[in-house]
């Protein structure tokens, strides 16, 4: 081991998700659970949340990684105490607001634009999307104020994040003499997928589900159903479709969020509803209420012919870094997806799937039959999107957060933006031009200071 190597792991991190660390995990847990994996190589390193889990459900053992679950205010405090660098979410200052106050180098984790998803949530409860959207703007803000360095999923996202920082007065001028390119303030750490290829490990869907036969062709939704998400235009295409391609199968991998504190989502009943209006449910179309565990995707995703992906004509959409397509792309899947984010346009580009206008039945049916029939197709698609996955593997998407983890700093010190004196006016004007100027522009300084 080099000294530069023994010199980092001397330097502890801590990384914090409020969603549970488990055997299933969602896309914020998987993200720090595979951001810690990357760092371990280095650092001593801690991924900590604070829901806890029954043994059954831990997380098997992770070299080089100690994982906390249940950790209450005062053992996440302590632990937090005892590292350098503390890597949290951004809803993470909510419950724990004094992490933002330990003195320790802070990475924001910005990969996840969730004001944008509030607002559809919340849509149809006008109280509670007055309060929810205030509480979490709120809350946003905290950890931006409060970031040494904030990563987040794409370079959209960044353009975004960077507006928001320059209204909050974070981009000053001396903010811009630490670094110009603003990449010490925020860097893109995209969503990654195994740097192993995918092996099969358990029984999949098509032994799952009765069913579903050898030869079927199965549509996979990689995930649950959010209220964001368009379920009903790919099932209504399904019902479409299903007459030119009687073998055809859509598979919903998962209902509910395995954060219990995340209720099942009006989408969600939306979607059974109209499977079964349609007279789908069953035969064409499938929900798996539960949540399938991150080691056990894989027989799933490997058991599938295509994956699909549908949203709407939202700023979700559009800021959004899809994590369940990332699977996709690992397991040589063509995608078929809903245009409009930056993914499903890299997919189209590379050929490795299509992008579909939003909520057009039409489209979405010509485009299964289309791959349904067509296994040369499915073939040329397969291969593209394991080409286009190797650009993601985790050990090349965090590239930034490993670059910051071995030369941390502190960003210059956030003081909140106010009007200029008159006087600091006058002397940022001689400064420019001397008395000449200051004399000039003396009618425009003493209009001011008359108001």
């Amino acid at each position: 081991m080099s000294l530069t190597s023994q010199q980092n792991k001397q330097r502890k991190i801590m990384l914090v998700t409020l969603e549970p660390i488990s055997r299933s995990m969602a896309g914020p847990a998987i993200r720090a659970v595979e951001m810690a994996k990357q760092l371990a190589g280095e650092f001593a390193v801690t991924v900590a949340s604070p829901v806890a889990q029954p043994v059954e459900e831990q997380l098997a053992p992770i070299a080089g990684v100690n994982i906390l679950t249940g950790a209450n205010r005062q053992t996440m405090y302590r632990e937090a105490l005892a590292n350098d660098i503390l890597i949290i979410q951004s809803n993470v200052l909510r419950p724990f607001p004094k992490l933002a106050e330990l003195g320790k180098y802070l990475v924001v984790d910005l990969y996840d634009p969730y004001l944008f998803s509030v607002l559809v949530q919340y849509k149809n409860e006008k109280v509670a999307a007055d309060a929810s959207y205030r509480l979490m703007h709120k809350v946003l803000e905290q950890h931006m104020l409060n970031a040494d360095f904030s990563i987040c999923a794409s370079e959209i996202q960044r353009d975004y994040w960077i507006g928001r920082y320059c209204a909050l007065g974070r981009l000053t001028p001396v903010l811009y003499d630490f670094d110009p390119s603003m990449r010490k303030l925020i860097d893109v750490v995209p969503f990654g997928r195994e740097t192993l290829a995918p092996v099969r490990n358990g029984p999949g869907l098509r032994e799952e589900i009765d069913a579903i036969g050898p030869d079927d062709v199965v549509l996979l939704w990689g995930g649950g159903i959010w209220d964001w998400f368009d379920p009903l235009t790919v099932i209504a295409a399904v019902a479409k479709a299903k007459d030119r391609v009687p073998n055809l199968r859509l598979v919903f991998m998962g209902m509910k969020s395995p954060n219990p504190k995340v209720p099942i989502m009006k989408m969600a009943r939306d979607a059974i509803e109209l499977s079964e209006r349609l007279g789908l449910t069953g035969k064409h179309v499938f929900f798996k209420e539960g949540w399938i565990p991150y080691e056990k995707r894989v027989n799933y995703l490997l058991d599938a012919d295509i994956a699909v992906s549908s949203h709407f004509d939202l700023p979700e959409t559009r800021y959004s870094f899809r994590t369940r397509i990332l699977d996709y792309l690992w397991c040589g899947l063509p995608v078929l997806s809903t245009g409009g984010d930056p993914l499903s346009e890299m997919i189209d580009k590379a050929h490795a799937g299509l992008a579909l206008p939003y909520k057009d039945e039409d489209a979405w049916c010509e485009a299964i039959v289309r791959l349904a029939g067509d296994k040369d197709i499915r073939a040329r698609y397969s291969e593209a999107s394991l080409q286009l996955s190797n650009e993601f593997t985790w050990d090349k998407t965090c590239k930034a957060l490993v670059r910051f983890c071995r030369e941390p700093y502190h960003l210059p010190q956030h003081v909140k933006i106010t009007m200029p004196s008159v006087f600091e006016r006058a002397r940022a004007v001689y400064a420019r031009g001397g008395g000449d100027l200051v004399i000039k522009r003396s009618r425009e300084i003493i209009s001011d200071l008359l108001g």
